[in-house]
């Protein structure tokens, strides 16, 4: 909405007009005093009116909509100044630190484990009624060597990494299974049954009878180096974002946007989500500084 005050070229009442929506154009209207009819035309921020009788007759009122030479802009203090740069720096540093912890999960799933120590695995293989015996285990299309314990339970001595599995029961269908075995003690028990941890370093097989194919639930290692990764580098990024968007004041909103992304970034597991808490306190307790800043 814009007001605009004018002079009417014939008796020089000052009169003013109100403008909705576009407040450029040419716009009629009667003066107050004399009620001559009007058109006032507001072109490249001047005034100019005409009035249609009893002649034509021009005047430019050399009024322009802007704001005065000595209008004191808003300007914060020196500890406001502080205040939004500290949580700039909060979100910042939160999102840097997410983007470490993607990076270093991308490094953790793609590293070559061929040096390292052998794993002991629990391979079991069964159907809805009885354990399984004399089958083929096949990782990453090689036939394993393998102890047979007893209980559809095989031993398999392998590296750290993934691999994609297939076990090979007569009369069932063959089952496949993509998994990760991450760098562990190389005999980890569970201490009551003295098992291997399923996921971890134990993995069963739940066979069906008949010919084909089927797949079964990858676990969930094989989930995080799919997701997380890319999750946490997304998140970072809206963070990095936020940072700036904080630093210039320009959206409280977007500001806690980016901040609550940087916490969900989960940059070094714990100290990332808790800067980027720290920050969303105090951009609510400042969140004034945004309703008065300026965009030049």
């Amino acid at each position: 909405m814009v007001k605009i005050d004018f002079e009417c070229p014939l008796c020089n009442e000052t009169n003013n007009l109100v403008l909705m929506g576009n407040e450029y154009g040419e716009f009629n209207k009667h003066c107050k005093a004399c009620k001559a009819p009007l058109e006032v035309s507001n072109k490249t921020n001047k005034i100019k009116v005409k009035a249609q009788f009893p002649k034509e007759i021009v005047k430019n009122t050399i009024r322009e909509n802007k704001i005065p030479s000595d209008y004191k802009k808003y300007e914060m203090d020196n500890s406001h100044h502080k205040i939004v740069k500290i949580i700039a720096i909060l979100i910042l540093t939160s999102s840097l630190m997410g983007l470490t912890t993607g990076w270093k999960l991308v490094s953790f799933f793609e590293a070559d484990y061929t040096e390292s120590g052998k794993i002991n695995l629990e391979i079991v293989v069964r159907n809805s009624t009885t354990d399984l015996e004399n089958v083929a285990i096949i990782f990453n299309n090689v036939n394993m060597n393998y102890t047979y314990t007893g209980n559809g339970t095989y031993n398999i001595l392998v590296a750290p990494g993934k691999y994609f599995a297939e076990i090979i029961a007569p009369e069932h269908k063959n089952a496949t299974m993509e998994f990760f075995v991450i760098p562990q003690d190389s005999n980890l028990r569970l201490p009551d049954t003295s098992k291997g941890i399923e996921g971890t370093n134990r993995f069963t097989f739940l066979m069906k009878e008949g010919k084909g194919n089927i797949s079964l639930e990858e676990n969930v290692y094989v989930k995080i180096s799919s997701w997380c990764p890319n999750l946490i580098f997304l998140f970072s990024l809206i963070g990095l974002w936020g940072a700036w968007v904080t630093y210039t004041l320009q959206s409280y909103n977007n500001a806690q946007i980016g901040a609550f992304f940087s916490v969900l970034a989960m940059g070094f597991l714990i100290i990332g989500p808790i800067l980027g808490i720290i920050a969303l306190f105090y951009l609510k307790k400042y969140k004034f500084l945004f309703t008065a800043s300026f965009k030049n």
